[in-house]
């Protein structure tokens, strides 16, 4: 695998595509977690519209910078501290019945739990694969809250 990245919805003013694509992870002294995801504005090809303005000879300059500003990744950071969850990982407010802090729900992730969410996971399963797929997961959720 040369990257985490996934399909996430479309967006909300132009109806474009979009990919997320895993940025960055950080576990601080603390333990809370910071998750950095790059938000890719595609074409109906999956093509990154910078990658297709930059190629496209018959721009001018000023065509190309506008559309290049326009269409810019953004990068999109999301941490654990001072998030609170319910008991299925959906950020809610603090205060919320069975509330928990996001911190405490991921260092309570269990095996078990992953192969709930239909991971197939083995005694030769890398756990490489694991954390990709739980931070795939973040990604989606981050995007179901219309985080991205």
């Amino acid at each position: 695998m040369d990257t985490i990245k996934t399909p996430i919805s479309v967006e909300p003013v132009t109806n474009f595509s979009r990919i997320a694509q895993h940025e960055n992870f950080i576990i601080g002294p603390d333990l809370n977690m910071v998750q950095q995801v790059r938000v890719i504005t595609v074409d109906a090809s999956g093509q990154p519209l910078t990658e297709r303005i930059q190629a496209d000879p018959t721009l001018t300059t000023n065509q190309q910078q506008a559309g290049m500003q326009r269409y810019a990744d953004q990068i999109i950071t999301r941490q654990t501290m001072g998030a609170f969850v319910d008991a299925t990982g959906q950020v809610v407010a603090e205060g919320t019945e069975g509330a928990m802090p996001q911190r405490d729900y991921f260092q309570g992730i269990t095996l078990g739990d992953l192969k709930k969410k239909g991971l197939t996971v083995t005694d030769r399963t890398p756990f490489a694969s694991l954390l990709y797929a739980l931070l795939t997961s973040e990604i989606l959720n981050i995007d179901a809250r219309s985080g991205l």
